[in-house]
């Protein structure tokens, strides 16, 4: 067997073969598809065997394969285990550098901006003691990306077309073709459309030239996207038309780009008033990029088509697909908020580790000052805890302002569409009855979907303002407390919370006099009882709730139970956090739980609790004290 078809195993022949394999990626990029296999089956072996600078070259050699490829999310995966090795050494310099260029490439793509900082400064130091050009644009081309990653578009810019300029000085044939499609972000968000779309097409000739068919797709579906932003559909087909080409050439490794010219072609459709086409073809984006694309740009293909449901008649539809929309964001920022907090508590630690480290030293050195560098210690240690629950603070804060404003987004925005919508036909049917040439057929259709924006409006913006009553009932001052009929309370609470008509039966064992705080207490029951109606029994079907209390030792104790549907597994850890629920877009969407807790907590200064299991019903218990 050939070292083409067999592994190699001779430190020379595995040099022979990784050149062979660089030499042909290089001439025909596409072929990474076929060569990614066999180079993964290779490391594998190689990193069993220990640190080597043949281990170094292959993962940058196959980490860059991957990249070609679109599958972003494997990269880490490859390099992180000869991270440690380069780093002590191993490896060519030019592999060294641009492994490192590429591990700050993903954390910046992922939104770690302090890891890939880090790691910038190894990249610098090795990049500064290269004679090659190619090295010196790594570094620049990770500068520039860190740049926008801090918004400071034009310094990025700079600093991106220096990395192509000595890239291409260096005669270097690796993937700086993507740098293009980076310039054009930093142009759009400069407001400059020209520049965008003359970096997307140099991007696209780039690509085509080097034969990276995948590259080439990406760049000409953008060019077709933004020529639709400046209403030249002439040049958004031509450039759809070389897409297509591109994609014919491509080969089979492909299928992760297709999205991205259905992307362009739904957008065509409906700059031509095919709105069921583009909703349909945008569809098919979204379902591809469920498996490869972050949450967010998801969410952007969903909200796309919202215009369209309804220019379509499909009030419903838009709904749930803003819905949809809200829910991937707020996943998102739920994430990103979870990772600052656990990167926060990360550099806590190291600070604090060599904190500890440094007072170690200074202690062995100088016993005369054991007291002074305790107390330094110590406060050291106040400080960090300090920072750290502030940062918990900030991070909790900021997760539950990011939850508002994205649910109250959704009723907003879904009112706004609906008003806008309403507005166009309201002056297209004015022009067409001002020149006498409209039907009664489409004047009753028009009008029928003016009635329907309008309403659709109507109730969105009465969500809205019933999301901002329930933020102000979770901030209320607490109330003084009273002597009451608990079961009175109870059945009040019940008259306020359930839906008229409801085929929900109370079953009441709480016939106590109790000195409480009546609104507190009130406000828990209603929160309560609404969270049975909507999610323990379906719509409009029989149910059974039952109510018992006592009083023990100066401890009220209340149950309200049901025998519904339960709590899924999954949330019943979380129920009580806000903006957890399993029907995000209806009633408070999360909120009810966390304002009942909130009560429970600081105004009747008790506890409340959940036990549930699926299908078996729910119980809550409250605790708090009471006077004798």
């Amino acid at each position: 067997m050939s070292e083409s078809s067999a592994s190699p195993s001779s430190p020379e022949a595995r040099t022979r073969w990784l050149h062979g394999q660089r030499e042909a990626y290089l001439a025909e990029p596409c072929v990474a598809d076929v060569l990614i296999g066999p180079a993964h089956a290779l490391l594998d072996q190689v990193l069993a065997e220990g640190p080597s600078d043949f281990a170094v070259d292959l993962a940058q050699h196959l980490a860059e394969m991957l990249g070609e490829m679109w599958r972003s999310e494997q990269i880490e995966a490859v390099l992180d285990p000869v991270l440690p090795w380069l780093l002590a050494g191993n490896g060519t310099l030019s592999s060294r550098i641009a492994a490192l260029s590429l591990r700050c490439r993903m954390h910046l793509r992922f939104g770690r901006l302090t890891e890939a900082l880090t790691l910038l400064e190894p990249l610098t130091a090795l990049s500064e003691g290269s004679p090659q050009p190619a090295d010196q644009a790594h570094r620049a081309r990770v500068l520039g990306q860190a740049l926008s990653a801090q918004r400071e578009w034009r310094r990025a810019i700079d600093c991106m077309r220096e990395a192509l300029r000595l890239a291409a000085s260096g005669g270097d044939g690796g993937r700086w073709v993507d740098l293009l499609v980076s310039i054009s972000v930093a142009h759009r968000a400069l407001g400059e459309p020209e520049a965008q779309l003359a970096a997307l097409r140099e991007g696209a000739q780039m690509a085509m030239k080097q034969r990276r068919w995948i590259a080439a797709v990406n760049s000409w579906s953008g060019v077709a996207e933004e020529s639709l932003a400046c209403e030249d559909e002439a040049a958004a087909e031509a450039a759809l038309l070389e897409g297509r080409r591109c994609l014919a050439l491509a080969g089979p490794g492909a299928e992760r780009i297709v999205k991205e010219l259905l992307a362009a072609e739904a957008l065509l459709a409906a700059r031509r008033g095919e709105f069921a086409r583009a909703v349909e073809l945008m569809q098919q984006v979204v379902a591809q990029s469920r498996q490869w694309s972050m949450r967010r740009q998801v969410a952007r293909r969903i909200r796309q088509t919202v215009p369209w449901l309804l220019q379509d008649g499909r009030a419903q539809a838009a709904c749930t697909a803003l819905e949809q929309a809200h829910a991937l964001e707020l996943e998102d920022v739920t994430e990103a908020g979870r990772q600052d907090a656990a990167s926060q508590l990360q550099r806590a630690e190291l600070a604090h580790a060599r904190s500890q480290q440094a007072h170690s030293e200074t202690h062995a050195l100088e016993l005369e000052a054991k007291n002074a560098a305790l107390e330094q210690a110590l406060a050291l240690q106040r400080e960090l805890q300090a920072e750290l629950l502030e940062a918990g603070k900030l991070a909790s804060l900021g997760q539950l302002l990011a939850g508002m404003a994205h649910e109250l987004n959704t009723p907003l925005g879904t009112a706004l569409t609906a008003l806008s919508t309403a507005a166009d036909l309201s002056r297209a049917l004015g022009s067409c009855a001002a020149g006498g040439a409209v039907s009664r057929s489409r004047f009753i259709s028009d009008l029928n979907s003016c009635e329907q924006g309008a309403e659709l409006a109507r109730r969105n913006i009465e969500q809205a303002l019933a999301l901002v009553q329930a933020y102000q009932a979770a901030g209320q001052a607490p109330d003084l407390p009273r002597r009451l009929r608990l079961d009175t309370l109870v059945r009040s609470a019940w008259e306020r919370a359930l839906s008229p008509g409801t085929r929900l039966c109370l079953e009441l064992d709480a016939a106590l006099d109790l000195h409480t705080h009546a609104e507190a207490l009130g406000e828990v029951l209603v929160q309560l009882f609404q969270n049975i109606e909507r999610h323990a029994y379906a719509p409009g079907a029989p149910g059974h709730v039952r109510v018992q209390a006592g009083v023990r030792a100066g401890q009220a104790r209340l149950l309200v139970q049901d025998q519904g549907a339960g709590i899924a597994p999954e949330l019943l850890p979380r129920v009580f956090d806000p903006y957890v629920s399993s029907q995000f877009g209806h009633g408070r969407s999360g909120l009810g739980l966390f304002i009942a807790q909130a009560a429970v907590m600081q105004r009747l200064r008790g506890r409340i609790r959940v036990e549930s299991r699926p299908r078996q019903g729910c119980r809550f218990e409250i605790e708090w004290p009471v006077p004798a």
